[in-house]
């Protein structure tokens, strides 16, 4: 009896990972993509939470990720949201601005790593 179970048990194994599809590690897959302007470069990066692939750089193709450190959106001098996560003295970040029409100013805090 316990020789049946495992013959049956390795044959639904056997299955199963036989019909089991290949993961994609394609970022852009199942994301947009959007272009940000950060410190005289042009980045497209996956529009995804948390942190995000770097599409290209320039127009060139990158391996970085992107981690968004902090955030503050401005309407007309006021601040309406802000958030910062900690980080160290030794990482540096660069600083993304984009001000939209209604006096909103977006900035941006913004990790690449690694730095291409």
């Amino acid at each position: 009896m316990a020789k049946h179970v495992m013959i049956t048990a390795t044959i639904g194994i056997g299955l199963l990972l036989a019909f089991a599809s290949v993961a994609s590690a394609d970022p852009t897959a199942h994301f947009s993509t959007f272009t940000i302007h950060c410190g005289g470069n042009v980045y497209e990066i996956v529009s995804k939470p948390g942190s995000s692939n770097v599409v290209t750089v320039n127009g060139l193709p990158s391996t970085s990720v992107s981690v968004l450190m902090g955030l503050t959106i401005t309407v007309s001098g006021e601040t309406v949201f802000e958030f910062h996560k900690p980080f160290t003295e030794h990482q540096s970040f660069t600083v993304c601005r984009d001000e939209e029409p209604g006096g909103v100013v977006v900035v941006a805090e913004v990790l690449f790593t690694p730095r291409n």
